[in-house]
């Protein structure tokens, strides 16, 4: 399956390393080492015998222009590191594709086959925990009483109405909550969702998934991959 937004035009450029020329075209506007040692020759002969130049002078130019060569060498290395980097995030993105990921979320995709499955972060123990499910018009559909609970709690969602109907798949939001200390407490949640594609982001970024029913998120966010 192809990924969405991946710039291939050089996100492989590391399998063909070994095919460069062993000789490489010399940039015209670049001073090699060669060069400024003969730039610095001519200096010396057409120096000043009555001010002779200094020691001190002549090794600080020389420290001067390595320590040049030198960042633009370290420019080069980073520049390798970024292509290897992004070819890496390009194949770790193609083998997410149609994979299922735990992201934290409150609203899921409904589908015939696995219905809607989610996570509970139950802070307190609590023997009343229920999770409410609302349409896309914010109507109330369903209520799940899983009842004690402590920790993290799976739940699933068969698709069914309080009437025992099918419900159309699609996106729904769910809510869970308990009663701790006599008082009504709801807890964080996630959602299990289908990785439809993958967008290599720049800078920063990494890796961009595009859930099902969710949209874009970070891979980051990942907490389990099924």
């Amino acid at each position: 399956m192809a990924i969405s937004g991946i710039d291939t035009s050089g996100a492989y450029a590391f399998l063909n390393k070994g095919a460069t020329s062993t000789e490489e075209e010399k940039d015209p506007g670049s001073l090699a080492m060669e060069d400024f040692m003969s730039l610095m020759t001519s200096q010396l002969k057409n120096q000043d015998p009555l001010k002779p130049m200094e020691s001190g002078d002549f090794l600080g130019q020389i420290a001067a222009f390595g320590t040049v060569s030198g960042i633009g060498d370290l420019q080069k290395s980073f520049d390798g590191f970024t292509t290897s980097m992004q070819s890496d995030q390009a194949l770790q993105g193609s083998s997410l594709v149609g994979r299922s990921v735990l992201v934290p979320s409150s609203i899921g995709t409904l589908t015939a086959e696995e219905g809607l499955k989610g996570q509970i972060n139950v802070a307190e123990p609590v023997t009343d925990l229920k999770v409410d499910i609302y349409n896309e018009a914010g109507v109330q559909v369903r209520t799940i009483a899983i009842g004690a609970a402590d920790g993290y709690t799976d739940f699933t969602w068969d698709g069914f109405d309080e009437n025992g109907e099918a419900l159309t798949p699609g996106v729904y939001q769910f809510k869970a909550s308990g009663t701790i200390d006599g008082d009504n407490t709801a807890f964080a949640t996630g959602v299990v969702a289908k990785v439809e594609s993958v967008l290599v982001g720049g800078g920063s970024q990494g890796l961009i998934m595009n859930l099902g029913g969710i949209g874009s998120v970070p891979f980051s966010e990942a907490v389990e991959i099924t």
